[in-house]
């Protein structure tokens, strides 16, 4: 495929399903963007990724793919209307490559899985223990025959007026510490209160879906002493991503916070328990994190979190944030 680059002036890329995994997969979009300056490059997938991308230069349409039978016929339409050149498939199912040879797109290139080898023109075998920065950007690369050898970084683009606006002062912490939706890996709730309160020399903030909400409100009211603003429930996903970037620091048991974390160069402590992935396949590649799963001597994943006490946590607070709060 490395020589059609003249004619790729149409590009879809069907995006992961989740948060993190699209951040995971800007580096490759990277690749896409200097590989192919002049096309119109085209994202499919679920609908966060209007937010997600919107301010992003690279990318010129979104297109949601809705699991909806009356929405997939919209999708297959907008598909069929647009004439795409290149396809490329994030994601690994029969399903993602039949729809896009139903939409026209001229050539595909996709991991062979499920089947779906006679649908792809590049084919690869997919590598489930390669980590998903590498899976993208690999896949990438090789239709384009090899053509990059460095790894550009995590980025995703931003409006900075969209988030959390404080007067100076103390350095801003956010928390992201799960509702009961999060099960074994949310922060353990009889630890979430006493973890505010050591941390009541900072400017805190939660952020969480609605589902993270109720919990979290109920922290805060535990520990009235502390300067905290909750925002779980409260963000669309430009503005969750704006906060972010605003932080001094992050903490979070939610991959897709620690993902636009290390996408925006803000520093974070992510909390490992219960995984639904290999850990090693998806820690961002970033200087900006502390990493916390201690297994000890443990037989259940589920009980993991235990281990991260609000001590634990602090002393990786102070080691990252206390020069600065020093100096103020």
């Amino acid at each position: 495929m490395k020589n059609q680059s003249k004619k790729h002036k149409r590009i879809i890329i069907r995006m992961p399903n989740f948060i993190g995994d699209s951040i995971n997969a800007t580096p490759a979009l990277e690749l896409v963007a200097q590989a192919y300056p002049d096309a119109e490059i085209t994202l499919l997938g679920p609908s966060f990724l209007r937010e997600l991308f919107q301010n992003d230069p690279r990318v010129k349409n979104v297109i949601t793919a809705d699991k909806k039978k009356k929405r997939r016929l919209a999708t297959l339409y907008a598909l069929l209307s647009r004439h795409f050149d290149l396809g490329i498939l994030f994601t690994n199912t029969l399903a993602t490559a039949l729809l896009m040879r139903m939409g026209g797109v001229k050539r595909l290139a996709g991991y062979d899985n499920e089947g779906r080898g006679f649908l792809l023109d590049y084919k690869p075998k997919l590598n489930r223990n390669t980590h998903y920065i590498n899976r993208y950007a690999m896949l990438v690369n090789g239709c384009l025959g090899d053509k990059f050898t460095h790894l550009p970084p995590l980025k995703i683009y931003f409006d900075k007026n969209a988030g959390l606006h404080l007067p100076p002062g103390k350095p801003v912490i956010g928390l992201y510490l799960g509702g009961t939706n999060k099960k074994q890996r949310r922060y353990p709730e009889t630890y979430a209160p006493r973890l505010l309160r050591l941390l009541c020399d900072y400017r805190l903030v939660l952020l969480g879906d609605a589902n993270d909400a109720p919990a979290q409100a109920e922290y805060a009211r535990q520990v009235p002493e502390a300067d905290i603003t909750d925002l779980s429930g409260k963000t669309s996903i430009e503005e969750f991503v704006a906060t972010i970037a605003g932080l001094d620091l992050l903490i979070t048991i939610d991959s897709a916070a620690m993902h636009i974390a290390a996408a925006t160069n803000i520093k974070f402590i992510a909390l490992f328990g219960l995984s639904t992935s290999p850990t090693s396949a998806i820690l961002p590649r970033s200087a900006n994190g502390v990493y916390l799963k201690i297994e000890n001597n443990l037989i259940n994943e589920a009980d993991y979190m235990n281990n991260l006490t609000p001590e634990t946590i602090l002393q990786h607070v102070h080691s990252i944030l206390a020069p600065r709060h020093e100096k103020q």
